[in-house]
């Protein structure tokens, strides 16, 4: 049976944990995606088989980059349970995340493990990176998941939670695959087999056995200097035996290089990714770049009229300031005349009123003149009548 990668270290071992509660987190494959029964499901077999309390809230939408943690927050509010008799709880997941994902994946595996050990302080948290099945990718794809897996695992270490590498459990091994990523009942069990190994193997006490040198020395020669030459060629080759690393030490020694070359990896990509994000922002800059140019080709041309309808307008002030003048001068000589229009109608209003005093007595005179001709009218015709006047 297929068992977890070299991130099972035995460097990585805890000892046992008290509780009866294992509390697990993760995408559809967590759920039970793939699998004929929940209990045919990875967590399940597992849970069973460590003797402990299965409590799952894994979704078939989740992914690390995005609902993971939402899950965390999801175990961490349900209250059903007592949270110190959770003696762990299992992370899943990463075989369902792009790798343009890669920044939120590095982030929130983090964040995954520091909210579960905040929900859960009793609990040993474990990393199980990369559940599901190979069969059907791509070599990109493959490259890919194996990045986002590294990055996981790398994760988990700094955050002081085991990791696990369940991504080569099932390989490409197409009779443990239901669809895509999601393996069948037999997959489920090869993976629940995996973490139980991981998780047997983490309550354990890290193992030291030295080598002990097995190989004698002997010599046929009898002279004091051969004898002499083989009991150093003896001290030195024990002194080898003695300090040659133990096979837990090379085990380490091996595990850290792993771990480097996986992290160069994950870093590897990063940059990559980095250098694709700043060629776009480049060459938005560059496009900005043009655009400023043609805004300032544009302003260039509206300040250069803009000069020109200034010299215009300087040249319109002037004729304006010209006729002006001109109208004041104008407008001084009509004052003058007004002047004398005014003592000529003043002239004339006098002459009008003495013309009227005139037309007054005359028409006065004209009325005492027509009076007497009426009376003397009157006289003269008494006297041709005869009678007296």
């Amino acid at each position: 049976m297929p068992t977890a990668g070299p991130s099972a270290a035995p460097l990585l071992r805890s000892g046992a944990r008290a509780g009866t509660i294992i509390v697990w987190i993760g995408g559809p494959i967590t759920a039970g995606s793939g699998a004929s029964v929940h209990a045919h499901r990875m967590s399940s077999i597992a849970s069973r088989d460590l003797g402990l309390t299965e409590k799952n809230y894994a979704a078939t939408n989740a992914t690390v980059s995005n609902g993971l943690v939402t899950r965390c927050y999801a175990a961490r509010d349900d209250k059903s349970y007592d949270h110190n008799q959770v003696a762990y709880v299992i992370l899943a997941g990463g075989l369902e995340d792009p790798i343009s994902a890669l920044p939120a994946v590095i982030y929130k595996a983090r964040d995954a493990v520091s909210e579960c050990r905040k929900a859960f302080p009793a609990a040993r948290i474990i990393w199980a990176a990369g559940p599901g099945s190979l069969a059907g990718m791509d070599a990109t794809r493959l490259v890919d998941s194996t990045t986002i897996v590294s990055a996981i695992l790398g994760q988990a270490r700094v955050a002081d939670a085991l990791a696990v590498n369940l991504r080569t459990v099932l390989g490409t091994d197409t009779s443990m695959q239901s669809s895509g990523i999601l393996p069948n009942d037999a997959g489920h069990e090869a993976l629940a087999e995996a973490i139980v190994e991981a998780v047997e193997d983490d309550r354990a006490e890290p193992v030291d056995t030295p080598i002990t040198p097995t190989r004698n020395y002997s010599s046929g020669l009898s002279d004091w200097a051969s004898r002499q030459v083989e009991a150093t060629r003896k001290r030195e080759a024990e002194k080898r035996e003695a300090n040659r690393p133990t096979g837990t030490e090379l085990g380490g020694v091996t595990q850290k290089l792993d771990e480097l070359t996986q992290q160069q990896g994950v870093q590897q990509v990063l940059l990559e990714q980095q250098q694709d994000e700043l060629d776009e922002h480049q060459q938005e800059l560059e496009a900005q770049q043009q655009k400023l140019q043609s805004q300032q080709n544009q302003l260039t041309k509206h300040q250069s009229e803009l000069e020109a309808q200034q010299k215009s307008l300087k040249s319109a002030q002037d004729a304006i300031q010209k006729a002006q003048e001109q109208l004041a001068k104008i407008v001084g000589d009509q004052g003058d005349q007004v002047n004398t229009l005014k003592t000529l109608t003043e002239s004339l209003q006098r002459t009008d009123e003495k013309i009227d005093t005139i037309q007054r007595t005359l028409w006065e005179n004209q009325q005492k003149l027509d009076n007497r001709i009426d009376k003397l009218a009157e006289r003269v015709q008494k006297l041709e009548n005869g009678t007296s006047a």
